[in-house]
């Protein structure tokens, strides 16, 4: 009989391993330490660190762009739902895939191999899916924006970027309060920024002394 493949536990060993230790201090010796085989064991799935780094985020990412898809989709729903399904959809990517999301936030922007391009394309995709919901906000009446829905979106990717320094995955109960937590903090600037904005600008603007 064949032996069972390792491939999916050395690809959630490489996602631990370059979440805890960074890609540069990583070993394929390391992560095929974690499943119990040897270094050379490892070559029989890949050629290099690089491929399985390309493993890891490629799942991430797929999943989070076709969810992305079936929400731009659903138009019976409001601007405002939609939002809180892509905030309670990115965590449960998080989650799920966790740590190898966090592992694409921290590494896959570095990488300048035509490999990775793809990830250009698909970083461009997903900003401009939530871009293109928040404009849908505005025009809706919906949502009230400082500024332009470029800027918004990108404060709003921001704030569940940043969940990579913080978040630890709990239960998928725990993990939807919290995504309503950061839903709440998102719609609560999107529905009034454009006031509390046109308030500001009122306020003198003082220049920093020099040093």
């Amino acid at each position: 009989m064949p032996r069972p493949s390792r491939w999916p536990d050395l690809v959630r060993a490489a996602g631990e391993e370059f979440r805890e230790h960074g890609y540069d201090n990583a070993t394929l010796e390391s992560i095929g330490a974690r499943v119990g085989i040897l270094k050379g064991s490892v070559y029989n799935y890949v050629g290099s660190k690089e491929e399985l780094l390309l493993a890891v985020v490629d799942q991430p990412a797929q999943a989070l762009l076709a969810e992305l898809d079936r929400l731009r989709a659903d138009t019976g729903s409001s601007v405002a739902m939609r939002l809180r399904e892509l905030i309670r959809t990115q965590i449960r990517i998080f989650s799920d895939y966790y740590p190898a999301a966090f592992v694409y936030l921290q590494h896959v922007g570095r990488f300048r191999s035509p490999v990775f391009a793809r990830f250009d394309d698909m970083d461009r995709r997903y900003i401009a899916a939530v871009e293109s919901l928040l404009a849908e906000g505005v025009a809706k009446g919906e949502f009230s924006l400082a500024g332009s829905p470029a800027v918004a979106a990108r404060a709003v990717v921001g704030m569940l970027d940043w969940m990579q320094h913080w978040f630890t995955p709990q239960s998928g109960e725990a993990d939807a309060r919290l995504a309503d937590e950061l839903f709440a903090i998102a719609l609560g600037g999107l529905l009034t920024a454009g006031g509390v904005h046109s308030l500001t600008r009122g306020l003198p603007y003082e220049v920093p002394p020099q040093p």
